[in-house]
């Protein structure tokens, strides 16, 4: 496993790559796997669906930028809808390009690995309902930043992330959320 060496930190550690168009189950991995799971706080985590992490009449890019630099990981939640969206494959492009960071693909169960992109042909990626994987984050996030595990705690959100997601076509015909997590401190 390649692991990146521990840094001062200034800013998010960790940057999710996603389509808008996949808020509840981008809410659903930050709220069940990284923050209740994990542990991490919502200040550790740069997702634009919170739409506090972007201050009204910051300059969108260059904020998407720093926030890739000054992270420690680049967790791509790829799907149709991302492979769709050019500002996410701006995203995917600029991890790859990125020095000393630790990018992490995560697709949807329905694509197969030769659809996720160009720039992730050399790069493992997992499914983002492999409950396997999803354990491989777990530790080396729970290792890598030093949190205590859980595994009792961890086992029920990721239990309950992957319910969530094999429900998510019912759970889209509902309002949509304003990206508040919900847990967590700020």
């Amino acid at each position: 496993m390649c692991y990146i060496p521990k840094q001062e930190q200034k800013g998010y550690k960790i940057f999710i790559s996603h389509s808008s168009k996949d808020e509840i189950i981008v809410n659903g991995f930050i709220n069940n796997i990284l923050m209740l799971g994990c542990g991490l706080r919502r200040t550790d985590i740069f997702c634009t669906l919170d739409h506090t992490v972007i201050r009204t009449g910051d300059n969108f890019r260059d904020e998407i930028i720093e926030n890739m630099r000054n992270c420690d990981y680049i967790l791509c939640l790829i799907s149709d809808n991302y492979k769709k969206s050019e500002v996410c494959q701006n995203e995917l492009g600029a991890a790859w390009a990125m020095n000393r960071k630790r990018v992490l693909p995560f697709k949807f169960p329905n694509l197969i690995f030769k659809e996720i992109g160009f720039l992730n042909v050399v790069k493992q990626a997992a499914d983002l309902t492999d409950k396997s994987k999803l354990d491989e984050l777990y530790d080396e996030l729970c290792q890598f930043y030093d949190l205590p595990q859980d595994w009792r705690n961890y086992n029920r959100q990721k239990d309950d992330f992957v319910e969530l997601f094999n429900n998510r076509k019912r759970l889209n015909k509902g309002p949509r959320s304003k990206g508040n997590w919900g847990v967590g401190p700020a």
